[in-house]
């Protein structure tokens, strides 16, 4: 996917950013505008002191805070970014926790959003306003000024996370790329390896806070995605295959945290529910799964 072609589609996809490519094509942005919609740019700019320069992409922009040494955030990094989405008069139509140091993340460029073309202007510790003239639920201007924080790799964000969350603790990892401890140990459960089928209790977690609404339509901020108890059988891809590796480390009465990249779980494509049109988990996601099992059927 181009980020040239990503321009009108998703302002909507700002909105905690899991909306995905629904259509075959992207439509080509217009570099047209009008001199009226100039003169608004303009005039914006002047009063935040900035001096718009005009991308082939048909986006106004300012580097406010430069970082010319910064790194360059590479297709399907994960990218945390803070930013504020307004009218051109204001208004404020989205922005994320700033105050509560809950910075967006994404995978950069795996689906369509408006932040990638600000994101494909920036290095990391760079802040900059993106004029957008046009955009596909807009015929007025919109401004985004956002600041990227950081770009990572999987790897690196499962390294960074460990020894953030973990400083004094060892994992272990096997050659697919799991990475795990065992946080409780039974001397007497039967071993998952060998058996037909396992029954566990889980919790997943993202390696991030993500933005989701609660049931009164609140904004929450938290890592956890999903939880529960269920039993599977192995090897009939009833679970993704770094869930099924882990709960295989484990014994009943065993209970250990597992930590794997995104071609253990979701991979390229994530969870994408084409009922809502939103991810459940995005593509190029490492997931942590903290995983007891129960029982197991031999």
């Amino acid at each position: 996917m181009n980020k040239k072609n990503l321009y009108t589609l998703l302002i909507f996809g700002l909105l905690g950013l899991t909306m995905a490519c629904t259509t075959a094509t992207d439509p080509t942005p217009s570099t047209d505008v009008s001199a009226e919609t100039l003169k608004n740019i303009t005039d914006y700019g002047t009063s935040k002191g900035l001096t718009f320069t005009k991308s082939a992409d048909g986006i106004f922009y300012a580097i406010s805070t430069a970082n010319p040494s910064g790194r360059v955030p590479l297709a399907n990094e994960y990218v945390k970014v803070h930013y504020t989405y307004t009218k051109l008069d204001g208004t404020i139509l989205d922005s994320t926790a700033v105050k509560l140091n809950v910075p967006l993340s994404y995978p950069y460029l795996a689906y369509n959003t408006l932040l990638n073309y600000g994101v494909a202007l920036l290095k990391e510790g760079e802040t900059g306003t993106f004029v957008f003239p046009l955009t596909s639920n807009s015929t007025d201007p919109t401004a985004l000024k956002a600041t990227l924080i950081s770009t990572r790799s999987e790897a690196e964000q499962v390294n960074e996370y460990v020894k953030d969350k973990f400083p004094t603790t060892t994992f272990k990892k096997t050659a697919s790329g799991l990475q795990y401890i065992i946080t409780k140990s039974s001397a007497t459960g039967d071993s998952a390896k060998i058996a037909k089928s396992a029954t566990v209790n889980y919790t997943g977690k993202f390696l991030f806070k993500n933005r989701s609404r609660d049931t009164n339509g609140f904004y929450t901020y938290t890592d956890q995605f999903d939880s529960g108890s269920f039993s599977f059988a192995f090897g009939q891809s009833a679970v993704v295959p770094g869930f099924e590796e882990a709960t295989k480390l484990l014994k009943v009465g065993d209970k250990g945290v597992f930590i794997f990249p995104s071609i253990l779980g979701y991979g390229t494509k994530g969870n994408f529910n084409s009922t809502t049109g939103t991810y459940s988990i995005n593509p190029y996601t490492p997931l942590l799964f903290e995983i007891e099992v129960t029982g197991v059927v031999k």
